[in-house]
């Protein structure tokens, strides 16, 4: 029969996107950020003039709609969030806001990953990095972990393991 927690996978764009890096910005910018109009303004210029090329981005950032509108942002916006925090946070948020978004972004390339060559070495990197990045979460804050998309997260390899790359059932 249909078992939905092995049968349905992880859905990327949901679980991780529009999940908890979702989350995560908007906890960086309503706790952290927003408090101190100069961060404020200095993430905004931050975000606008960053340097895009080599991140597969159309365009250059909007600082303003990322910062001003976040609650309101697509998982593109968020695609684009959470390839540069880690730069225009630095020195911004507190250190395990940061190691957080560090761990994040060397969790992504891994989920996007369209082809897997050595699926043994790749499913445990890929544990080791989820583990990590859980790691990292906690230390920020554990009222995270309220959020079934942080659990969810834990069963991404078993189900690339079935399915494949993760950006092959994806929705986005």
């Amino acid at each position: 029969g249909l078992d939905p927690h092995s049968d349905t996978p992880v859905e990327i764009l949901h679980v991780i996107l529009l999940g908890f890096v979702k989350y995560l910005w908007r906890d960086v910018i309503e706790n952290q950020i927003k408090k101190n109009p100069e961060r404020l303004k200095a993430l905004i210029v931050r975000l606008s003039s960053l340097d895009i090329d080599g991140l597969g981005l159309d365009s250059k950032l909007a600082g303003a709609t990322l910062v001003n509108h976040y609650g309101s942002l697509t998982g593109s916006d968020f695609r684009k969030v959470v390839q540069v925090a880690p730069f225009v946070l630095k020195d911004f948020v507190s250190q395990d806001c940061y190691a957080t978004w560090v761990a994040l972004l060397k969790l992504i390339p891994l989920i996007w990953q369209p082809e897997i060559q050595a699926l043994e070495l790749y499913l445990t990197t890929l544990e080791n990095e989820i583990q990590h990045f859980l790691l990292c979460v906690g230390r920020w804050t554990i009222c995270w972990f309220n959020k079934p998309k942080f659990h969810i997260l834990v069963h991404l390899p078993e189900h690339i393991r079935r399915f494949g790359p993760a950006i092959l059932f994806a929705t986005e």
